[in-house]
């Protein structure tokens, strides 16, 4: 199928068909020409250039004598084609009409026909900007790609990462692995676009891929140096085949220019800076020295950068770098230096448990060793020591150290919860100077923080234990050592009323 149009108009005359005269724009292919011979086509000779037509299309043709409409025809309706032939016959044996042929084209899973890719060329060039990403947009529909079918196997492949043209019957692979929505959004606080939200492109859905159509890749590399600068400069506003940037560096710019003084010539660099800023890293501190050396390097009137400008920006980043690194290793050391206050913090809390325990153990038994230590001394046993008041004294200290211990227990575990809410905070203090997987990185993953609590749970219900068993294994020696106390009492009592007796 060289050309579907002849084809089609050779159906009803002889005429030969002038190309400059095909229209060919989104919706339709058409042509309107003068007839000055006709002939009456068969339903056979219909099928054969329906044959050539793409599934998805129908076709409407109309024949007009002297301006008006003899006849219409469309294949979308399934009329009886040789009524219609019937109704126009008249004219077409006096030959002297005008025929008007349409290809109405229908969008199916993204994919667009193509008849005359020159005409469709020229149809986009004349758009303004916005019916252009208008129509793309509608396109998409919300997926990932678009697919423009070329008819004819003549004309060059073309394609973006997202948007293809291809010849009818070749498959389109689909290799878009853009992030649109996580870029789009990480532009929301760093560059305004008043067209972003409706049309959600970005620099990969327009920048060549496939360079096979010099007159596409114009058209596709107008537009992804476009959004490249959306994606750079402060504010960039557009209006119809009109834009008005902002750019915030050195030196701050402002200009208003139509789409086609743009020079495309710096399209590449453009995308090599878009594409250096969003592939991860402090995007903030990247767009800003970016915009510094894009703001010394480029024509104000066109858009035109020098050639070195990505390299300057490289080599700008990484002196950057080598200036803030004594900073980073400041913070980093800051970091450590409260990460061993930590360290400090958690055997400090256990030291004061620890401490807790001893004290009142060793008050406890003291007061019981002394008893123990007057009764042999005064007596030459240790028994009579144990008096009803002494055992409850000793059963009040014993109490006592309980009372200690339940404070300790609460005190280690509100101390626990501040070391919690003192770790978090030193976490957040730094996110404004550091990125977030940094600090994770620098505070090993919390692993030593989780260690240092585990450190402390295990001491405090190690000693909590200890401190019960002390306990309890003093209150059942002093209650045995009463009980021998009494015993003897009562002995001694019976032996005085015997010798009494």
């Amino acid at each position: 199928m060289d050309n579907i149009l002849q084809n089609i108009v050779s159906l009803f005359s002889s005429v030969q068909l002038n190309k400059a005269n095909i229209i060919e724009d989104y919706s339709e292919v058409k042509i309107i020409i003068n007839c000055p011979n006709g002939k009456c086509p068969t339903e056979a000779d219909l099928q054969v250039v329906l044959s050539e037509l793409n599934p998805r299309e129908s076709l409407h043709f109309s024949i007009l004598e002297n301006g008006e409409v003899v006849e219409n025809y469309d294949t979308s309706t399934n009329s009886d084609f040789m009524e219609y032939v019937n109704t126009c016959s008249d004219c077409l044996n006096r030959g002297n009409f005008e025929l008007k042929v349409i290809i109405v084209k229908n969008i199916n899973a993204q994919t667009v026909s193509i008849y005359y890719l020159d005409k469709f060329i020229e149809y986009l060039s004349n758009q303004p900007i916005i019916f252009f990403l208008d129509k793309i947009n509608e396109t998409f529909n919300g997926n990932d790609f678009v697919i423009f079918e070329m008819q004819d196997n003549f004309s060059s492949e073309f394609s973006t990462q997202t948007i293809k043209f291809i010849h009818r019957g070749h498959q389109a692979t689909n290799n878009s692995n853009v992030n649109r929505i996580e870029k789009i959004n990480k532009t929301k606080n760093l560059c305004h676009c008043n067209i972003v939200s409706k049309y959600q492109f970005i620099p990969d859905d327009f920048f060549p891929i496939n360079k096979n159509n010099i007159a596409l890749d114009k058209i596709f590399c107008r537009y992804s140096l476009l959004y490249s600068a959306i994606f750079l400069f402060d504010i960039f506003n557009i209006d119809g085949s009109n834009v008005e940037y902002k750019l915030n560096g050195y030196k701050t710019l402002n200009q208003k220019l139509t789409f086609l003084d743009i020079d495309i010539s710096s399209y590449v660099i453009y995308f090599q800076i878009y594409n250096w800023v969003y592939d991860g890293g402090n995007i903030v501190d990247k767009i800003g020295l970016a915009r510094n050396i894009l703001s010394l390097n480029f024509d104000k009137e066109n858009l035109k950068l020098s050639k070195p400008v990505f390299e300057a920006i490289k080599s700008g980043f990484k002196i950057y770098q080598k200036e803030n690194i004594k900073q980073y290793i400041d913070i980093r050391n800051k970091i450590s230096d409260q990460l061993v206050e930590l360290q400090n913090k958690a055997d400090k809390i256990v030291e004061n448990f620890v401490s807790d325990y001893k004290k009142t153990f060793l008050a406890v038994v003291s007061f019981f060793i002394s008893v123990i230590v007057i009764r042999v001394v005064s007596k030459g046993d240790f028994i009579g020591g144990f008096t009803k008041e002494v055992t409850f004294l000793t059963f009040g200290f014993l109490l006592i150290s309980l009372f200690v211990m339940c404070f300790a227990l609460w005190e280690i575990n509100v101390q626990l919860k501040r070391y919690k809410k003192f770790y978090e905070n030193l976490k957040v203090r730094y996110t404004d100077l550091l990125d977030e997987s940094d600090i994770e990185r620098i505070l090993n993953n919390n692993k030593d923080f989780n260690c240092n609590k585990r450190f402390i749970k295990r001491k405090r219900n190690a000693y909590t234990i200890l401190w019960i068993i002390s306990l309890l294994l003093l209150f059942f020696i002093v209650l045995y050592v009463s009980n021998l106390n009494v015993c003897e009492i009562e002995k001694s009592f019976v032996c005085c009323i015997k010798n009494i007796l």
